[in-house]
């Protein structure tokens, strides 16, 4: 494993024990309390998702490598960005931090299958680096789930300390995560970097596009359309529009092997947070734009 595999794991270890630090029973015990939106969400992140990109990648012009490299993007759901995202626009943090927990289970089991079909389907029936079910499940559940447990138990055991953390553990998450995009995006290959040019930027950029805001919106207009309130909506909306691309890069770039295959992630990440973040903050504040509008209409009519 070289220095940038090591600092990718790292990355997504700190994410996971920082999301299972700030968990609390509660939010387990919603799952009895709330199974619609945790469905829906659940639903549209595990499954809509992955048959969407399949299908957009499967008409692209793109290269095999970054078909593959863009659909796995697609199938690594968002962790604690997407919940900072819910809490700065004080959408439901409580269902977006439950999705999360969630789905870090999940992906232990469709990372590895759905990654082989998207391999087998693009890249023939050859298997590309070390991508077999049992490697990915356990590099998955060690540098996932259980960091997550561990930050369970140690909020459980310190709870006061673990309060005191969560800030610097979110600027390290952050430091890191910078430091890995930027080696992979202004490093030679040889230094880890995924040597992608201007040109593959522009040729995936469209695709990328079309993934992110397809995807969060049709999963917010449906979420509405079936009686899930506007807040709940929203927090879906957020947690299908921002992917894992970290994750996506250990899956890509360590356990596949393939510095091509990575190029995708960089480039989903260069807008999704930004793009997601002014998603919510209209979605969230969708009612009152209307509310206000109907008040300056009303305003404008004169009286007869």
């Amino acid at each position: 494993m070289n220095t940038i595999d090591i600092l990718i794991s790292s990355a997504l270890g700190l994410i996971m024990f920082g999301i299972g630090s700030s968990l609390k029973f509660k939010h387990f015990k919603s799952l009895f309390k709330r199974t619609k939106p945790i469905i829906t969400g659940l639903s549209f992140q595990m499954i809509f998702l992955p048959i969407f990109a399949f299908l957009l990648v499967a008409f692209s012009n793109l290269s095999p490598e970054l078909k593959i490299g863009l659909f796995i993007v697609s199938i690594c759901p968002g962790g604690t960005t997407s919940n900072f995202i819910s809490y700065i626009v004080k959408a439901d943090v409580e269902l977006s931090v439950t999705l999360t927990s969630i789905n870090s289970i999940l992906i232990l089991f469709t990372i590895p299958l759905l990654s082989n079909l998207a391999i087998s389907s693009f890249h023939g029936d050859t298997l590309v680096g070390n991508i077999t079910i049992y490697n990915t499940f356990l590099h998955v559940l060690f540098i996932l789930l259980v960091p997550a447990v561990l930050g369970i138990w140690f909020k459980e055991k310190f709870n006061n300390l673990s309060l005191k953390i969560q800030r610097p553990l979110k600027i390290l998450n952050t430091l890191l995560i910078a430091l890995v995009f930027g080696i992979k995006f202004f490093a030679g290959t040889s230094s880890g970097g995924s040597g992608i040019s201007q040109v593959e930027v522009f040729k995936i950029l469209p695709y990328a596009l079309v993934l992110h805001f397809g995807t969060m919106l049709t999963s917010y207009f449906l979420a509405k359309k079936i009686s899930i309130n506007n807040l709940q909506s929203t927090t879906i909306g957020i947690e299908v529009g921002l992917q894992n691309t970290t994750l996506a890069l250990l899956v890509t770039g360590t356990l596949i092997g393939n510095n091509e295959m990575t190029k995708p992630a960089l480039v989903y990440a260069i807008f999704s947070f930004f793009t997601t973040l002014i998603f919510a903050l209209v979605a969230r504040n969708i009612k009152f734009l209307r509310i206000y509008k109907r008040k300056l209409k009303n305003n404008n009519t004169p009286n007869i």
